[in-house]
């Protein structure tokens, strides 16, 4: 039997589809030695597959994985788009998070601000937060300039979406791939939060590259992270901290911070390093609990 190299674009039930390198789709099973133990086959993996007959495969390998999610399960991310827009309200809470699980997880971290046609205030303050860490685009879905996101997944990377719902991950997506016409969720009227619309992973294809149509929802987690560690994926922090007296400053109360003063200056946005000090302060709390 040939043996093909590929990747998983869907999982139902068992059963896989599989891309493989030369574009053709293959619906491919998988032993039991694969499936359960931690090798599990899920979205996003590379795979060699022994090419049966009509479209028909066996998955026999699974390549080592760079990185991945829990929730949805998902693996090999390169690109995660993190979405906010004017309405709902932006979550920059939220998106710190995301950011440092994307550094953390080596997934390179793309600030996407949908909506622009709306308004340009959200566009401004998240060029404030993380203009210094990471690419901020601007978009919006009904006038094509999404197509801006095409330049991030050159190279056969795989993307995913994240952020709050309602955002516009899923009109994003639509507005790549008007032919999935996946469903939209809006705003929900009694509790003014997202409504999720996305129910399982798969990927898709564009040009050489690939995107989740699911939010990366474990990325939203701080998970593994110590809270002497914390200041060690802030990039705008590590870029000053070398001025802190103490080399392990956690910039909280320490003398002769570097980045509060940065912060007083205004080179390091305040905000964000508010931000920080509750986060640092959530999981020394969380760790003071476990004992």
């Amino acid at each position: 039997m040939t043996i093909e190299k590929g990747i998983v674009i869907k999982s139902v039930g068992g059963v896989f589809t599989v891309m493989g390198d030369g574009g053709r789709k293959f619906v491919c099973f998988s032993p039991k030695k694969l499936r359960y133990n931690d090798n599990d086959v899920i979205v996003g993996d590379r795979v060699n597959f022994q090419d049966l007959h009509r479209g028909k495969g066996l998955i026999t390998e699974v390549v080592a994985r760079r990185n991945k999610l829990i929730r949805p399960e998902i693996a090999n991310l390169d690109v995660c788009f993190i979405v906010l827009a004017c309405e709902p309200q932006p979550d920059f809470y939220l998106c710190d998070k995301v950011l440092i699980n994307c550094f953390q997880e080596h997934i390179e971290p793309v600030v996407v601000v949908n909506k622009t046609d709306l308004s340009y205030e959200t566009a401004k303050e998240a060029a404030s937060n993380y203009g210094s860490v990471a690419d901020i685009v601007t978009v919006s879905a009904l006038d094509g300039s999404v197509n801006k996101l095409t330049d991030y997944i050159v190279g056969g990377k795989v993307a995913c979406f994240a952020g709050q719902s309602a955002v516009g991950k899923t009109s994003l997506l639509n507005a790549l791939l008007p032919e999935i016409k996946e469903a939209t969720g809006g705003i929900s009227a009694k509790s003014g939060r997202g409504v999720h619309t996305t129910r399982y992973s798969s990927l898709h294809r564009i040009g050489d590259g690939f995107i989740a149509d699911t939010c990366g929802f474990s990325l939203c987690e701080l998970k593994n992270i110590r809270s002497d560690e914390l200041r060690l994926y802030l990039d705008d922090f590590v870029a000053v901290a070398h001025d802190c007296r103490y080399t392990s400053c956690t910039h909280t109360v320490e003398p002769d911070c570097a980045v509060r003063a940065a912060v007083e200056q205004g080179n390091v946005c305040k905000a964000r390093y508010e931000r920080y000090v509750e986060e640092y302060n959530e999981l020394k709390q969380a760790e003071k609990n476990q004992y």
